[in-house]
């Protein structure tokens, strides 16, 4: 008989032979998948009614219940192995297993106590969440597979890990010397990317046996002691998974790499086992999922326009049946704060932004954004973390678009992190602010995702946030005089609006959830009583204009500044006139031309700030903004040029500000000023457009607006001493800033007076010379030429009282222009009855114009030299009788420089003026009396040059 062990040993030779070679890096591990699915699968996962379905088993036994806590998860391996009677031998030892979960599905290690046991086995039952079906293959050939069922525990997890579960095989009768394992199920969140859960585990090695098949079984429904909520929760999504492109979307993935070929980048690069849902099984019960969120809002402060260290927060509550629905997890949130709680510019004062790959979103890179851009805080409590919340910072965000309702002009950065779990929650929350009225609405949607591979699948990712459960979600924003918000305007109630979806909303057919919050404030800025509406705000703000020196006939910067004082009306526009003689030097300062105001109103504020769109040469003072609430308002520098006609005025003054607030370019803001002018008296009335109370989606909040027209010999003094003032009025947002109708008024006045006056002199010289017939009855042509130097004081009022021997023609006083004609530049050609010049060293080219009779409150009609140019001036003169002759008296002349003014009345038939006698019997003289804007007086009696033999140009 031959010897029974050599035929063992033979026997195990003989087997050895059919055992296939180890498995090549790289190789899957597990048995093969089938078609359709079984029992027999290397992978099986899934969420089942009892605890021992499997892919084949009756529909009955899936959990299909969206949002729901199923009975049991399952997930299950059997090693590649051959088998040879009873005996089955694995082809590989199975070093490391990874198991990537559907996204959505959510486990809560917070639904019962943690274990702090240093082996599973040693662990309290009310730490239990599932057991493990250990098969294993004895060294022995001709043994069976040996079954082993432990106890699988949550026990507290390592620094760094969010949860960690595990349990302890021991010795069984079958194999009554293994040596005890202890088996640990390290769990993660792929934070990275679409927030996913998983766990990893690392086999032991046990000589006596090798791993043939591990069925974990958990108890979806489990929960102990101070936990809150149950173990398992689906997703809340109902995706079609048979149809593209969500056939993957609840998929269960495995990788499994082998100790006799392990792979050192294990499980990068390492093949996916994917185990679907079954057929015929499907997500249901979306439309019952409940979703109840609510919102509060604190905004940090009692006082209105005032800056608000704002505190919102989310809450969603837990759902405490086992059999019931959990509550759906939040797909997009869009929180809009109330009116008048816009972006605060003081903020802006050191304020950085933090890149995209700073942030880091998308990696596992630590958050590495410059300390100048965080703004806040963030606080997430979520059941699976009972211990402690996720915290960390609010950051603001680089950048991306210039348009504010794009929501890329404003970004924050919001990370949640727990270096205790390993967790980093990163969302972008893009900030979309009204362009007319800087209301914010906060928006954070992740946008979908195409060809994104998952399990080597290309899966099409749908908008929405990570599908994670939170109970708690808080932002608060940094108080303090640089906090980035500001507070309504008004006491209230002041109302935040939300529009909250969930993720079960697109199968329910419900629309999202609305809940609102409501604040009151108490005070205004600094104390005093709250006004209930926008009206009742008050509006008293400061101002001041005024040359740099009061010194007469001299050229100096001229100044204004408006000074609006927290918590009052938003300032909206200035409408003064300034004083007589206030006036500027235009000759050699040419217009910024329209296609560069264009181009200045349409480009970034660092295009306008490196390379000015108007010309330098146009450039004729500078313009500063502070704006912001709070003790230290954001300072903003920018220019004022000379434009050309604007909205019936000559002239036009055209403010540009590169609007960058800290990392902000909001553009370029372009406000124009109007420029009219007096035509009798020269005195400059600048009307500016609106001013903008929000520029690129904020808030401005302006404090104040210094205009200094600083440009060597510009702006010049006039000539008079005279008590006067820069009055008019300033415009605020009244009732409704966006609407002109509703706006107030505040009037101003700034008194003003020159100095030095007597040191000017004044000696004019104006002569004044007949041409033409010179007999009784005839039409002489009559020509004066004022001459004055330059730094004497400017004429403030003439008159020339022609001789007896020259009377007006009544016949040719037939046609005269009209009040009403005139004004409308409508006057009859016949009313024209001479022409002037005015020659200044303000202006390029000389003013000239017609000279008209226009209608008058005095017996006679007016003389009026209508001088057009650059700007239009009418000189206005009186006619009437004086000791038997005419005389006309200009009494206001403006108070402006003039070298050379010529007016020539024509003659002949259809001439103004008649002789009463002949004009060369005897000498002829005028009176001439002017008076300077100082006071002075040049009182004469010239002769009349003629066309009479003898008289020469030294006759007097």
């Amino acid at each position: 008989m031959r010897n029974p062990v050599a035929q063992i040993v033979t026997l195990a030779l003989f087997l050895g032979l059919f055992v296939a070679p180890a498995a090549r890096a790289g190789e899957v591990v597990f048995t093969p998948q089938n078609n359709p699915p079984n029992s027999q699968d290397g992978w099986q996962a899934g969420t089942c009614n009892t605890s021992t379905c499997a892919p084949d088993s009756p529909k009955a036994e899936f959990y299909e219940t969206a949002a729901g806590h199923p009975p049991f998860g399952i997930t299950q391996f059997i090693v590649r192995h051959q088998t040879v009677l009873v005996h089955e031998e694995p082809e590989v030892d199975m070093k490391t297993l990874r198991v990537d979960l559907p996204v959505g599905l959510s486990v809560n290690p917070g639904a019962t106590p943690r274990c702090e046991a240093e082996h599973p086995g040693d662990c309290p039952p009310e730490t239990r969440v599932g057991e493990s079906i250990v098969t294993v293959s004895p060294e022995v050939p001709l043994l069976p597979p040996v079954p082993i069922t432990a106890q699988v525990y949550n026990l507290k997890p390592k620094p760094g890990q969010p949860a960690r579960f595990g349990f302890t095989v021991e010795a069984v009768p079958d194999l009554p010397l293994l040596p005890p394992s202890d088996i640990f199920l390290e769990a993660d969140v792929a934070y990275e990317s679409d927030y996913h859960e998983g766990f990893t585990i690392n086999v032991p090695k046990v000589d006596a046996v090798k791993l043939l098949k591990n069925r974990l079984v958990f108890n979806g429904r489990a929960h102990a002691g101070s936990g809150v909520g149950y173990f398992l929760t689906t997703p809340s999504t109902c995706f079609d998974p048979n149809a593209a492109p969500f056939q993957h979307t609840y998929s269960t993935y495995a990788r499994a790499d082998s100790l006799q070929n392990p792979d050192p980048n294990f499980p990068n690069g390492s093949p996916f086992v994917e185990s679907k849902l079954p057929p015929g099984t499907s997500p249901k019960d979306c439309d019952s999922i409940p979703f109840n969120p609510s919102i509060s809002v604190d905004p940090g402060t009692n006082e209105v326009d005032s800056p608000a260290g704002a505190v919102t927060e989310l809450k969603l509550p837990v759902e405490p049946s086992a059999t019931g629905q959990e509550t759906s997890t939040m797909r997009t949130a869009r929180v809009s704060l109330p009116l008048g709680m816009g972006l605060n510019p003081s903020a802006a004062n050191g304020l950085a932004a933090c890149t995209d790959q700073q942030f880091g979103k998308g990696t596992r890179n630590p958050v590495a954004c410059p300390a100048g851009s965080k703004v806040g805080t963030v606080t997430v409590e979520t059941p699976p973390l009972p211990e402690g919340p996720l915290t960390g910072n609010v950051y603001v965000g680089e950048q991306k678009s210039r348009d504010p309702e794009s929501g890329e002009e404003f970004r924050i950065f919001v990370a949640a992190e727990s270096e205790r779990y390993g967790i980093s929650v990163r969302l972008v929350g893009n900030v979309v602010a009204n362009a007319k009225t800087g209301r914010l609405t906060a928006v954070f949607d992740e946008p979908a995702k195409e060809g994104v591979l998952r399990g080597g699948n290309s899966d099409n990712l749908p908008h929405g946030l990570p599908q994670v459960p939170f109970t708690t979600f808080r932002i608060a924003i940094d108080g303090g005089p640089k906090a980035a918000l500001s507070s309504p305007p008004t006491c209230g109630p002041n109302t935040t609006t939300s529009e909250l979806t969930p993720w079960s909303a697109e199968f329910s057919g419900k629309g999202p959830a609305t809940p609102e919050s409501k604040f009151d404030l108490a005070a205004a800025p600094g104390g005093g009583a709250c006004p209930k509406t926008m009206g009742e705000r008050p509006f008293a703000p400061g101002f001041n204009a005024a040359p740099k020196t009061d010194a007469v006939a001299t050229f100096t910067p001229f100044s204004a500044r408006v000074n609006r004082p927290p918590g009052q009306q938003e300032l909206k526009g200035l409408d003064v006139t300034l004083p007589e003689g206030a006036t500027a030097k235009l000759k050699g300062v040419p217009y910024c031309p329209p296609e560069a105001i264009k181009k200045a109103e349409e480009r970034s504020g660092a295009a306008e700030k490196k390379n000015a769109a108007c010309p330098d040469d146009s450039r004729v003072g500078v313009a500063n903004v502070t704006a912001g609430t709070g003790p230290n308002p954001f300072k903003i520098e920018g220019d004022a040029y000379l434009a050309g006609r604007y909205k019936g005025a000559p002239l036009s003054l055209l403010v540009v500000t590169p609007a960058l607030a800290g990392p902000f370019d909001l553009g370029t803001v372009v406000v124009r000023v109007p420029l009219f002018l007096d035509p009798e008296t020269a005195q400059v009335h600048p009307k500016t457009d609106d001013i903008p109370d929000v520029f690129g989606g904020t808030k401005l909040d302006i404090r104040s607006v210094f205009l200094n027209l600083n440009r060597k010999d510009f702006t010049l003094t006039g000539t008079n001493c005279r008590k006067t003032a820069t009055e008019g009025v300033l415009k605020g947002g009244g009732a409704n800033p966006l609407d002109p109708g509703a706006y107030s008024s505040f009037k101003v006045s700034e008194p003003a007076r020159g100095t030095g006056c007597r040191k000017l002199k004044f000696r004019p010289k104006l002569n004044i010379r007949l041409f033409g017939k010179t007999q009784r009855a005839k039409h002489p042509k009559l020509r004066a030429v004022l001459k004055a130097r330059g730094g004497d004081a400017n004429i403030r009022k003439a008159s020339v009282a022609l001789p007896h021997a020259l009377f007006l023609d009544q016949a040719s006083l037939a046609t005269v222009c009209t009040r009403v004609q005139f004004a409308e530049e409508k006057c009859p050609k016949r009313s024209v009855y001479g022409k002037a010049r005015a020659f200044t060293p303000l202006l390029g080219k000389p003013l000239e114009g017609p000279v008209y009779l226009r209608s008058s409150n005095n017996t006679l009609p007016d003389m009026v030299a209508h001088l057009e140019g650059q700007v239009d001036i009418d000189l206005v003169g009186r006619i009437d009788s004086f000791k038997g002759g005419i005389r006309t008296t200009f009494g206001r002349v403006p108070d402006v420089p003039v070298t050379k003014f010529v007016m020539t009345l024509p003659g002949g038939k259809k001439g103004l003026l008649v002789n009463s006698t002949n004009l060369c019997a005897k000498p002829v003289r005028a009176i001439i009396r002017i008076k300077a804007q100082n006071g002075k007086k040049s009182n004469k009696k010239p002769k009349l040059r003629t066309p009479c033999k003898g008289s020469s140009k030294k006759r007097r």
